[in-house]
């Protein structure tokens, strides 16, 4: 009898590890996504009028806030609406180094189809969990090395050049004092959709008014964390937070030391953003932790604790974000000992 006992009682863990593993594995072939991808860049570098004027008229109609931000901002030629912005805006198209790293876009990302694909699929989800919610039309376009992903009203905008990777002969020549070496190991096109989605969860959910201490803050961001395993059930732990297969092991075998550091250095409920970003921000490293760990160790954390507390309340994605008690999160974590 005792042996029954423990072969029906080892099967029934099994049963729920098996249960905790697919719990997100959800049938979405029936959910109706119609992501369109407009390609800003190619309608601004392939244009073969000679009317530049109409080509800024059309862009501006077409494009609106993200266009005017790309003029005016990341390549600072002023107002779309001034009446000489088609000179200068012909002049940057023109530019022989402009022109070069296009063309290394233009390789790279001249068929978008697959990843038009992957964000269908993963906007599939985000239908299956939020069937009311506005799903985005993709924009890719170039922002002159000023932004990766671009979420705005139902627009989700791609800034190609920054997922040429740090191999690229015009990324290498780039200086670090521009652009940091840690940007430029992020520039890998295997981070692209994580990295869309990422920010289109942030900017639909992430409350930053939940609590100013550290606890509050990672809880948070660990909460989108989830939200993205929801919408990227078959991608990797390492791409949806932009580490290397070895930072991701590193976190993982280190969990348990991070956690203690946390507690010994009294950050846990610490008010000083100043601490706080430290453990969430992007970086070479994790100030406050050793050279060879990654950055943004917090959001690491932030991310297993709300991974043990849904596992532990067998919780819906929805009932998660409904959940504003920090403390019964925080009670369910396991400190990395699973």
């Amino acid at each position: 009898m005792k042996v029954h006992i423990k072969f029906y009682f080892i099967f029934f863990v099994l049963f729920l590890c098996q249960c905790t593993e697919d719990k997100l594995k959800v049938d979405v072939e029936a959910v109706e996504v119609d992501i369109t991808t407009h390609r800003l860049e190619k309608e601004l570098f392939d244009y073969s009028k000679t009317n530049i004027d109409e080509l800024n008229r059309h862009l501006i109609n077409k494009y609106g806030d993200l266009y005017e931000i790309f003029v005016s901002e990341m390549i600072g030629e002023g107002s779309v609406h001034d009446p000489s912005v088609g000179t200068r805006i012909e002049r940057f198209r023109k530019d022989s180094i402009i022109q070069l790293i296009n063309d290394a876009v233009t390789k790279e990302f001249g068929d978008f189809t697959n990843y038009t694909a992957d964000f269908e699929k993963a906007f599939k989800h985000y239908r299956f969990y939020f069937p009311d919610s506005v799903v985005p039309n993709i924009i890719t376009f170039y922002s002159n090395f000023n932004a990766k992903i671009f979420p705005a009203n139902n627009v989700l905008a791609i800034g190609l050049e920054m997922y040429l990777g740090s191999e690229n002969d015009y990324v290498k020549q780039i200086p670090l004092d521009v652009l940091p070496q840690f940007i430029k190991d992020d520039m890998n096109k295997k981070f692209l959709v994580a990295d869309g989605m990422k920010y289109w969860l942030l900017n639909r959910f992430y409350e930053d008014n939940i609590g100013d201490d550290f606890v509050a803050k990672v809880i948070e961001l660990g909460k989108i964390m989830y939200l993205l395993d929801a919408m990227l059930p078959d991608v990797s732990d390492d791409i949806k937070i932009n580490y290397s297969p070895e930072e991701l092991k590193w976190v993982q075998e280190h969990e348990e030391n991070i956690w203690k550091i946390l507690v010994d250095e009294e950050v846990l409920y610490t008010k000083n953003p100043v601490v706080i970003n430290q453990y969430i921000v992007d970086g070479p490293f994790t100030k406050g932790l050793p050279d060879e760990s990654p950055s943004k160790v917090g959001v690491w954390v932030g991310w297993q604790i709300v991974r043990d507390y849904v596992n532990e309340s067998n919780i819906d994605v929805k009932t998660l974000l409904k959940e504003k008690n920090n403390l019964k999160i925080l009670r369910a974590y396991k400190h990395g000992k699973r």
